[in-house]
């Protein structure tokens, strides 16, 4: 071969060399424009819409979604506690450049909303940004539509629509319902409902006693809003879920009718099933409307709840326990049945029953019979109608404070009635050992005396009391007292067992019969007259020590001293006579006597339950 044909090979192979290359780089830029070219035909053709959203981070927001609150039924179905919308304005920090200036701006639209700027902003620093804070509630349906009109104003400030509480049986219901109201400190930390703008927790009653079955669970969804703030579609959502319903036993009408007869005085009255330890009422008076805690209350309306002398804010049922005075009698006659007392032998009063005390000048304590005069011979059927003091002093001096604390303790009394309501007190049923434990020193003779007329130590509220005498009055049948309907579909855990021989309670029960139905009887003036009748016992309980030199002076009626130190008036009663179904517990404070003030209220409500609520059939909610 010549050199130049050499030559001329040598470049053909160069030449072909790099067309091959250049090939290859072309196809190779051709693909990757071409995958270039499908992935930004599919970001913005086939996903357009989403990516469009995504590319403005400012026009996604979540929202959490508040749960509806469980409904408080009566034992009839009927609603004592349900939900209302309510129209709120809240603000959202990650949704605003400039809380204060978004706050002005809300400020103009509603010029009259009373915005606390450092609360609220306060408030803001210290949750999440993506929280919700609220900036007023309850708005009226005008004030709601004109923020909704004005919203490209107010940057991260948002109209939304909530729930708020209504209780539809307002103050007659107000203690044994409760009320709801915002979370306390604590609870902001607690609660897995914090991060809601109006997250609130039920304070009293059942709502705090159930708050965690009734306030369900937080749902959540992300939207897509505007320029101008308006909602424009929901990407996603998560539903919150509603809490648990609740059926109570107590019954709408006997609880109005019960706050209505009580009529402004300060008591209480419990109204008990004998047979199914159901309490069908648990009223105190006076009351509060629990309306007033749906948003936020004032200062002075706060300030004139508490100071009020009172006290409408104790649900006085189960709260307050007083000195049972005379109506701890039919436990302390089966304590003495019990230890072997003849309930025909007879005890004779004078008026005063004398036990020797060393530390009196004439070395005898003298206790006192309400009767002056005394009422002569009496057994113990006649010591309940007319209720003798004399007569306990002297069984129960005879038998011992042990024994007559072992009776009332076995009929629930000292200790909660409910164990699921937070504000109930225990009560106190004295003996020997709780007083040496409890003060250091020992019992004394003339304690028993005190004890025996319910006084002294003593304490009792009045749900104790209309449970104590549901269960001597059904038999001595145990019962486990409920508030709760559910619990009555199911057999009563503790009805075949008994806690005292029939024996024993049928004669109690005459004692009780005869106190209202006989002539001289402590309750016969407040008596029905007809078919059906009720029996019951009467109590007077002092509040105050009476003095030697005013007994011999003559002793300052009632009526003429000031409220705060007149007696406790109380009653407890059962009926019909014949068929016992219910038992009433009522309780005046400082209303002077049980017979003047306390057995006349009883009677109306034994008259409205035989006249509206015999062999009353309930509504189980969960059946429907």
């Amino acid at each position: 071969m010549k050199k130049s044909d050499n030559f001329i090979f040598e470049n053909y192979e160069t030449d072909n060399l790099i067309n091959r290359r250049a090939a290859i780089i072309t196809i190779a830029q051709g693909g990757l424009f071409s995958l270039l070219a499908g992935r930004l035909a599919y970001l913005q053709i086939a996903n357009r819409d989403n990516y469009k959203i995504l590319s403005d981070k400012n026009r996604i927001t979540h929202r959490l979604l508040e749960p509806k609150r469980g409904i408080i039924y009566d034992a009839q179905g009927k609603p004592l506690a349900i939900n209302m919308e309510r129209y709120e304005a809240v603000i959202i920090k990650e949704e605003t450049k400039d809380v204060f200036k978004s706050l002005s701006a809300f400020q103009k639209i509603l010029p009259e909303s009373n915005i606390d700027y450092d609360q609220i902003i306060d408030e803001i620093n210290n949750r999440k940004k993506f929280v919700p804070v609220k900036i007023i509630d309850d708005l009226s349906w005008q004030e709601f539509s004109k923020i909704n009109a004005n919203i490209h104003k107010i940057d991260g400030i948002f109209p939304q629509i909530g729930f708020k509480r209504y209780y539809t049986g307002g103050p007659s219901h107000a203690h044994i319902v409760g009320y709801v109201t915002n979370l306390d400190k604590d609870e902001k930390y607690l609660s897995p409902l914090s991060d809601l703008n109006n997250a609130k927790s039920g304070k009293l009653g059942i709502e705090k006693a159930k708050d965690v079955s009734l306030r369900g669970h937080i749902g959540n969804k992300n939207i897509e809003v505007n320029a101008s703030g308006r909602e424009i579609r929901e990407l996603d959502r998560i539903d919150s879920l509603p809490g648990e319903n609740i059926q109570l036993t107590i019954d709408k009408e006997i609880q109005e009718y019960c706050y209505e007869r009580l009529n402004g005085l300060s008591g209480c009255i419990a109204v008990t099933n004998v047979n199914s330890g159901e309490f069908n009422a648990l009223v105190s008076s006076p009351a509060y409307d629990p309306n007033l805690f749906g948003k936020s209350i004032s200062q002075s309306t706060w300030n004139s709840l508490l100071t009020n002398k009172y006290k409408p804010l104790i649900n006085k049922a189960i709260s307050n326990h007083y000195p049972p005075g005379s109506t701890i009698k039919p436990f302390v006659a089966l304590a003495a049945l019990e230890y072997g007392i003849d309930p025909n032998q007879e005890v004779f009063c004078d008026g005063k029953h004398l036990i020797e005390d060393s530390s009196v000048e004439s070395g005898y304590k003298t206790f006192h019979c309400w009767k002056k005069g005394g009422h002569g011979l009496v057994n113990l059927t006649d010591a309940i109608k007319v209720s003798c003091d004399v007569y306990f002093y002297q069984i129960s001096r005879r038998i011992g404070i042990n024994k007559i604390a072992e009776v009332c303790r076995r009929f629930g009394l000292g200790k909660n009635t409910f164990e699921c309501l937070k504000e109930e007190t225990n009560g106190l049923v004295p003996d020997k050992s709780w007083k040496l434990s409890n003060l250091g020193s020992p019992w004394m003779v003339g304690e028993t005396l005190s004890a025996g007329i319910g006084q002294g130590y003593f304490l009792a509220t009045s749900a104790q009391l209309s449970l104590a005498l549901a269960q001597l009055t059904n038999g001595g049948k145990k019962l486990s007292p409920s508030i709760f309907y559910k619990n009555l579909s199911q057999k009563n855990e503790h009805l075949d067992s008994k806690i005292a021989d029939p024996k024993y309670l049928k004669i109690i029960k005459r004692g009780l019969d005869e106190a209202t139905n006989d002539p001289g009887g402590t309750s016969y003036y407040s008596r029905i007259r007809g078919k059906h009748e009720f029996g019951g016992k009467t109590g007077t309980s002092q509040v105050r020590v009476i003095s030697s030199e005013e007994r011999e002076e003559g002793l300052i009626k009632n009526e003429d001293l000031p409220w705060e130190k007149r007696d406790h008036g109380l009653f407890i009663g059962y009926g019909p006579i014949s068929k016992p179904q219910y038992t009433v517990s009522v309780i005046v404070e400082h209303g002077g006597s049980g017979s003047g003030t306390a057995a006349p209220i009883a009677s109306d409500v034994f008259k409205f339950l035989f006249d509206n609520k015999l062999d009353l059939k309930r509504k189980n909610i969960f059946d429907v």
